[in-house]
């Protein structure tokens, strides 16, 4: 396994291309990956792949350099420059989504410094608490487990309420994080029924074509749970997440892939515990999706390249946050390199 990547880190001497190559180095140690051998595991370091893109992309009979590496990844975000700055904080880019998507509405961040309220708190006006919240990270990007939280039975418990509060306070100042707490939309009732294991995230990559600058995307997959990582909300791929190709003209669902019981890559025609046919089916209301997500990137000329996840739900879509950590989900089908699009990009923050 061998790859011209290395040529392109070891130059790496720009302060974007060195963040890039730190935040990757950092994830690369952390992760919980399948056993490799040491070999392999030293060569997908110096190529810029995580240790679980190896079984992923079955990179011991795919052309390696075909792949977007996990360190290319980060460093693509450079070809935005300073708009990267909106799409990285969860709450400025929930402001312009909301221009174009279903956006929760944010109630409250938490840090180490207390909650800072964005709403007023529920207790303080006539309304009622809502029945669900969900607790992210502020960083779209955080790897940091996506939670919800039922307040269903407690929400006329004004002392449950401020202790939730003053607990995630404790836990940010703990891990030096801040975090957001949000309602919660409600998943299209289809996927609940293929799953009723948490959110089954849309995940779309949007990239201008080289030639004339037009809005395309790229890629488009859905990340489907099930029991196997019931755990992990929203499900990763990595972590045993089924994923689905998705056709971007059609919203067919083509293809479904995902890593079986013995950690093998496996395909599927339905999901494994449901036996809900997922290959064939068309995910609903793609067309005006699709509208929405073309519109979004043609006005927002500034933005190269964006990653977008989503909830479906009964109307539409409800924008999840923007994340550049699920483009295993999309290369379990297809190599992103061979996109012009994408190809273009990098070479251009790559020299």
């Amino acid at each position: 396994m061998f790859s011209t990547h290395k040529e392109s880190i070891a130059h790496a001497d720009d302060i974007a291309s060195l963040q890039a190559w730190k935040d990757f180095t950092l994830r690369f140690w952390e992760e919980s990956a399948p056993t490799i051998k040491e070999e392999q595991s030293r060569q997908l370091f110096h190529s810029g792949f995580y240790r679980s893109r190896a079984t992923l992309y079955d990179l011991a009979e795919n052309d390696l350099n075909a792949y977007l590496s996990d360190y290319q990844s980060l460093r693509l975000q450079s070809i935005n420059q300073k708009y990267q700055t909106v799409l990285s904080d969860r709450v400025l880019c929930s402001h312009v989504m909301a221009n174009y998507f279903d956006v929760e509405k944010n109630i409250c961040i938490i840090s180490k410094n207390g909650a800072q309220w964005i709403e007023s708190p529920w207790w303080t006006t006539e309304s009622s608490a809502p029945s669900m919240v969900q607790v992210h990270s502020l960083a779209p990007d955080d790897h940091t487990p996506y939670r919800k939280i039922p307040l269903a039975e407690n929400r006329d418990s004004l002392a449950f309420q401020k202790t939730l509060i003053n607990q995630l306070v404790e836990e940010a100042e703990e891990q030096s994080e801040a975090l957001i707490i949000s309602t919660a939309p409600v998943q299209h009732s289809w996927l609940t029924k293929v799953s009723p294991e948490g959110y089954h995230l849309l995940h779309v990559l949007l990239v201008r074509e080289p030639d004339e600058g037009l809005p395309e995307i790229a890629a488009a997959s859905l990340t489907v749970g099930s029991k196997a990582n019931q755990l992990n909300t929203p499900a990763r791929v990595e972590e045993g997440a089924l994923s689905a190709s998705i056709n971007p003209q059609t919203g067919l669902i083509t293809a479904c892939r995902g890593l079986n019981q013995q950690g093998v890559i496996d395909t599927y025609l339905q999901h494994p515990d449901t036996a809900q046919t997922l290959v064939g089916e068309h995910l609903p209301n793609w067309e005006a999706i699709r509208k929405a997500l073309l519109r979004f990137f043609d006005e927002s000329s500034y933005l190269h390249v964006c990653s977008l996840s989503f909830v479906v739900t009964e109307t539409g879509v409800s924008f999840f946050g923007t994340n550049t950590d699920v483009m295993a989900a999309h290369q379990m089908h297809q190599p992103l390199l061979e996109h012009p699009g994408i190809a273009n990009h990098l070479n251009k923050v790559s020299g």
